[in-house]
Formats: structure tokens, sequence, C-alpha cells
């Protein structure tokens, strides 16, 4: 079964995506370099699409090129290297790809990117990646040049960072410490390397004899990540799940800033992430990515008070995109950074459930699944208006009441829609009181074609009904139809039930 990333959520017995539409309020402007600025249907602020839930990636501080943790789905972690020459528009490949196997997606993704490093999910643990940085920290001189990751949970590395060269082939290897529940890793204005754990410790990433070690900075409430202030290799903004960002400055801590009454902590969401621009020193900017209480993606900009160094102005805080993603909790990506060009870089989650069922990652008319690239201080050309379609399809649904469950080895459903329409069907068998999860499906429907869909068992709950079936029992399917546009409006919900026939 598939795992959820920080806080294992509840089984979704439908587990629909969440919409791509997109909302803005004026704020930055969109960098003429960028790859897709000008092409129709496109969204200009995309630097890299086909990505699932790139929740930790990082700049090379040397070199400026670009590496990606992206969470996978059912089959593989994967690690993505892409030289900075070589990284705007590149595709990750998802949903079509997943590492170097198909994806769920059917579809392709011409030129598609491979990992440069890839692991599977254990049949008796979860596993989700936790991208890191390359090593340029002069403290940790065995190890630089290397890249540094781990795993969120135990199972895959028994809960030790790795470490290993950016070369095709190139394998990890333990590199000597153990972080548990690791969430991210961070950089500070000198270079500096940490790690931290969502448990509470941050740690400073030491070595000695050419063995990674770790030395505790402090206890936090739900750590997230950390972020350089820029100008101040002593200086350390800590983002706490809940909606707080401290600034720890030597050994003192200051809450720098509480949005937690604006901050939904529901499954993945929180305060994700935070950064300061190249230029912090004067403007006193920082910039926070989070997820508000209806679960849209939130980046605001607020700035430092001028009478406190270690607060922000909270009366200054003001919204530079929304993202919608209320349907689901999972996804959201979490890192921003500004790169070696002094933009701001953000990475976006597919918008939740498990295999992307409306394309959103391939789909360059939507900010989700993505890594987007802005200019914050106003350079470059203006960020699009947006119109949005507001009008939900009609969705109906055919299901035959009875149904030879094992022998199709699912539940057939024929649906259409009013509209041009991505459907998406799922559900649960139920066996008295056991319940068994069905695989979900999706397809794309013309406007008033009806297309059918099966939702199929898996291979333990065909197990358990060809048991049920033998002994005389009575199953039953719930099953689950829902429609998006193209704009990300979502039909009603049309649950049917079908009795398993012999």
């Amino acid at each position: 079964m598939r795992r959820s990333l920080l806080i294992p959520l509840a089984a979704l017995a439908l587990g629909l995506s969440a919409s791509s539409a997109v909302a803005q309020s004026p704020g930055y402007t969109v960098p003429a370099d960028n790859p897709f600025v000008g092409q129709a249907g496109a969204r200009p602020e995309v630097f890299i699409r086909g990505l699932r839930n790139p929740f930790r990636w990082s700049f090379d501080r040397h070199t400026g090129d670009i590496v990606i943790g992206d969470v996978g789905g059912g089959a593989l972690e994967e690690i993505d290297f892409l030289p900075r020459a070589t990284a705007a528009g590149a595709n990750l490949g998802w949903n079509c790809r997943e590492g170097t196997q198909d994806g769920p997606g059917a579809c392709t993704a011409p030129g598609a990117i491979e990992p440069i490093y890839e692991y599977a999910n254990p049949p008796d643990g979860a596993v989700a990646v936790t991208g890191g940085y390359v090593v340029r920290d002069p403290s940790l001189p065995s190890f630089a040049g290397r890249y540094l990751f781990g795993d969120f949970f135990s199972t895959p590395f028994g809960g030790q960072i790795q470490a290993m060269s950016l070369t095709p082939g190139a394998t990890p290897t333990n590199a000597g410490t153990t972080v548990p529940s690791l969430v991210a890793f961070g950089e500070d204005a000198g270079g500096g390397l940490y790690a931290v754990s969502i448990n509470g410790p941050v740690y400073r990433l030491t070595e000695s004899g050419g063995v990674l070690g770790k030395t505790s900075i402090g206890d936090f409430v739900s750590p997230m990540a950390v972020a350089p202030v820029p100008g101040q290799p002593g200086q350390l903004f800590v983002v706490e799940r809940t909606g707080v960002l401290k600034l720890r400055s030597g050994t003192s801590v200051h809450t720098f800033l509480d949005i937690s009454a604006n901050v939904s902590i529901e499954g993945e969401r929180g305060l994700l992430a935070a950064a300061a621009p190249p230029d912090y020193a004067t403007s006193g900017r920082v910039f926070v990515y989070y997820a508000g209480l209806d679960g849209d993606l939130r980046l605001d900009v607020v700035t430092r008070s001028a009478g406190d160094p270690n607060r922000a102005d909270p009366t200054t805080r003001r919204n530079l995109l929304t993202i919608e993603h209320s349907s689901q909790s999972n996804h959201n990506g979490g890192q921003l950074l500004f790169g070696p060009d002094g933009r701001l870089y953000l990475s976006i989650g597919d918008g939740g459930g498990q295999d992307d069922p409306n394309g959103n990652s391939q789909n360059l008319g939507s900010l989700l699944g993505k890594i987007i690239r802005i200019d914050v201080d106003g350079a470059g050309i203006p960020a699009p208006p947006i119109s949005r379609d507001s009008t939900k399809p009609v969705l109906r649904a055919a299901v035959r009441r009875r149904q030879r469950v094992l022998r199709l080895r699912g539940v057939i459903a024929y649906a259409r829609c009013n509209e041009p329409c991505r459907i998406s069907a799922g559900g649960r068998l139920r066996i008295g009181k056991r319940s068994y999860r069905l695989r979900r499906v999706a397809r794309t429907a013309p406007v008033g074609k009806r297309v059918r869909l099966k939702a199929r068992l898996t291979e333990r709950g065909a197990q358990a009904l060809r048991k049920a079936l033998a002994n005389g029992r009575r199953p039953k399917v719930r099953i689950g139809l829902r429609a998006r546009d193209s704009a990300g409006n979502a039909s009603r919900l049309t649950r049917r039930t079908v009795r398993v026939k012999r």
C-alpha cells in the first residue's frame, strides 16, 4: 500500500485529484527568458514540468545545477539531475513515466529526462525520498562535491543519510549518521549544511574521520525546513509546520512570523518553506509558502520590522500567488529557493491523489506538477491575467447493479460529460466488515461521448473475493465517479453500489 509523506492519511475511498485552477494577485513578473513564454496555452511561469511531488530539491551553490528528489507513486523514488545549461523547459516525465518505467498515465513524454538514481518501494515498508544538497561546506571535506539525500521513512536506508556522486551509474552509500523522520536539508549563507527531523531536532551536519556526524542546534515544533539569511552565516530561518517562522541568531531563537491562524496542517499541509532574497539586508523581505485553511497553496511576502530586526511586520504581509488545491491534502511540493540568477523558484506537487488522474504534470496550462520561476523584483513581463471558468461539468454515469466482479477483475462503469472532461473512478470492495481498495482509473472524454472505465481489483482484493464467494458470502462494491473540466471544476460525486455475481 502506497504511503503518504509526513503524516499517513486515512485511506481515501476515491482519491480523486485536486483541480489545477490558479488565482493570483499582482506582485511578480515572469522572466522573459522562461522557456514557455509566448507559447499558446502555457503558463509562462513554468520552468520544469513532469513532476509528481518535488518536495525537496536544491541548487548546487558552485555550479547552479539543479538536483531534485521527486516522491514517487507505487513504483520508484527518484533523484533527478539537471545541469544548469539544460534545466529550462526540462520534462521529467510524470505521469507518463515513473523513473525509468512507464507511468500510470496513458501518455508519452517525448524527451523525458530519466533520473540519475532511483529506488523501489519495498514490499514491507514505505518510502518517500527527501532530496538534499551537493556538499560545498568546507567543514565536510570528505564529502565535497557529493550529493546528500535521505528518506522520510526508515525502511530503505535504515534512516541513514546517503552520499553519492552525480554521475551516470553512481550508487549511494551510507554517509554515517541517522536522522529519523528526515523532512528536509538546508544550507546557511556560508554553505553550512543542516538536516531537519519533523520530530523536533534540527542538526548541523559535521564530519569526523571521513564519517558524517550531526550536532543539534535546538528542538522546534514540527520543523519542516531551514533557509539561509543572506549575508549572515550565523543566522538561520527555521520553518515550523504549524505556521511559525523562527529566526535563529547565534544561540537565540526569535519568532519572526506567526501565521498559524491562517495555515492548515491537515494531511501533508502546513507552512512548507521560506526564502529570503539576496537583497535581504536592505529590503528585509521574506517569502513564505504554505497551505491555507481552505487547502489552497499560497505564496506570500512579508517585510522585516523597521524597529526589530528579529521580527517581521505582520501588517506588510501580502499574497503573490494562490493555487487551488482544496480537494486533496497531499502533493503540495514545498521548496522555495532563490536561484543563482536572483529569480525565485517554487516547486509544486501534481495536485494530490496517487496517479495524477487529471494529467496536471504534463499540462503546461497548469502550475501543478512543476517548478516555476518568477521575478519578484519587477523586471520581466507582467504575469498574465487569469479568467476562470467556474461552471461544473455535468456527469452522467451508468453502472450495472450486478456484475461478475471476480471474472472481470474489477467493476465496469460507463460515463459521459456535457463538455470535454476527464473522468475518474474508484471505490472499495466490501466483504462483511472488511473492505479492499479498487485501483483508480481515469479517462479523457470528449463532449457527449460515453467512455468505459474499469476500477480494478487489487491482488489482495481478488483473493479475498474468491474466498468469500466460495464460502457463500455476498460481497458488494461501492464505486464513485467524478469529472473535472480543463479549468479544474469538479462535478458532483456520483456513487453506485454493485452486487457481486458468482
